[in-house]
C-alpha cells in the first residue's frame, strides 16, 4: 500500500502514519500556551485522513490516538455531548474505533460470520 505524508495546516509538522500524528500531537501540545497552539491543535484533531485509518496496522497508534481524542488535551478533545455530531473529530473517532475491532478481531483469530462480512466486507 501506498503511503503519503500529510501536514497539518498552518504548521510545519508532516506524519504519513497515526503513531507520527500522535506525535504531531504531543508536539503542539507542548508548545507555550497562545490561541495560536490551541487553533493548531483544533486543526490537527479534525485532520486525520480516514484513508490513513483504514490501512493502519498499528492496534497501540490507534489507541493512543483515540485517547488523545477522547481524554487528551484542550482544544484536541472532541467536544460535550450535543455538540459532536458536526464536529469533524466524530467520523475520525468512529474510524479508529472500528479499526481497533478489526485488529482485536484479526489478533483474536475469530472467525468471519455473515454479520462481520456484511458490515465490514470480505477483508
Amino acid at each position: 500500500m501506498t503511503r503519503y505524508s500529510y501536514r497539518t495546516p498552518g504548521t510545519a509538522l508532516w506524519w504519513s502514519n497515526v503513531a507520527e500524528w500522535c506525535a504531531c500531537a504531543h508536539r503542539l501540545d507542548q508548545r507555550r500556551s497562545s490561541g495560536k497552539r490551541n487553533c493548531d491543535l483544533e486543526t490537527h484533531g479534525g485532520c486525520m485522513p480516514l484513508a490513513m485509518i483504514a490501512i493502519e496496522d498499528d492496534l497501540e497508534a490507534i489507541e493512543a490516538a483515540i485517547w488523545l481524542l477522547t481524554r487528551g488535551p484542550a482544544y484536541l478533545i472532541r467536544p460535550q455531548r450535543g455538540s459532536r455530531a458536526d464536529h469533524p473529530t466524530t467520523p475520525i473517532i468512529v474510524a479508529l474505533n472500528n479499526r481497533a475491532a478489526i485488529l482485536k478481531r484479526e489478533a483474536d483469530n475469530m472467525p468471519r460470520g455473515a454479520n462481520w462480512t456484511a458490515v465490514h466486507g470480505p477483508n
